[in-house]
Order: structure tokens, then C-alpha cells, then sequence
């Protein structure tokens, strides 16, 4: 078994030799879910470090259960303190669009947003199912 990257789909194909009757062989051709990326910056409402951690830990918590991973977060590097930098930045990978608007829309994620809204200012979220090979 392996995988193809179908670049006019933008979807991973797993490929498969199967063995038939008369033990010729074919291949056939099964579409694997497609993954789905998000970059998320995040703004504290006070710009003190920390200061959402406890918030994004059941966040993130409840992003996994949906099948969703964090591929990295940390603090970006400040080169002007005049600009608006996120104080965090996190790589998420989730299974899938429908899997993400789940989470997004989940009832437990939804009653945490009067905490959300003390702690973090802003969010900035971008989702991209290409991934770029260099």
C-alpha cells in the first residue's frame, strides 16, 4: 500500500494491489480523509504571558477529541514592540473540515467563550488543506 498526492483533487489517494480470482493483479484507488491544517494566532487581552494557558489547555483538550492534534505552538520572537504580534502561535492538524467546524461549533467549546473573552483579545485563524512541497 502507498500514497499519492493528487495535485488536481488536493487530496491523498491510498493505492492498493489487490490479488482477484484468476490472481491477476489490479489496483484500485481509495480516497484517504483529507487532512486539514490551521494556523492560529492568538492575542491576550492583557498581553501577559500566560495569561490564556489554562483556557487553551481545555481547548486543546477538547480539539482532541474531534481527532485534532497541535503540531507546535510557542511565542513568536518580538522585533518591534509598536506592532501587533500574536503572544502565541499554535499548528493544529485535524482530520477533516467537518471535523473542525464540529469542534468549533461543539456545546462545551461554545460555553467556554465568556472565559475566552477575558483572556484573549483577538484570533486570527488560517486553514489550508494544500500542503506545499519544496
Amino acid at each position: 500500500m502507498w500514497y499519492v498526492f493528487d495535485h488536481n483533487s488536493h487530496r491523498a489517494l491510498r493505492w492498493a494491489r489487490a490479488r482477484g480470482p484468476d490472481r491477476k493483479s489490479e489496483v484500485r484507488r481509495k480516497e484517504v480523509k483529507q487532512v486539514v491544517y490551521a494556523t492560529v494566532k492568538l492575542y491576550g487581552r492583557n498581553r501577559i504571558k500566560g495569561e490564556f494557558k489554562a483556557y487553551e489547555t481545555k481547548a486543546v483538550n477538547l480539539f482532541r477529541k474531534y481527532g485534532g492534534e497541535v503540531v507546535v505552538a510557542y511565542s513568536p520572537a518580538r522585533n518591534d514592540a509598536s506592532a501587533d504580534f500574536p503572544d502565541e502561535i499554535q499548528i493544529l492538524r485535524i482530520t477533516g473540515t467537518a471535523e473542525f467546524e464540529r469542534f468549533m461549533n461543539d456545546p462545551e467549546r461554545l460555553a467556554m467563550s465568556e472565559e475566552r473573552e477575558r483572556v484573549i483579545r483577538k484570533t486570527e485563524i488560517y486553514l489550508s488543506e494544500e500542503i506545499i512541497r519544496y
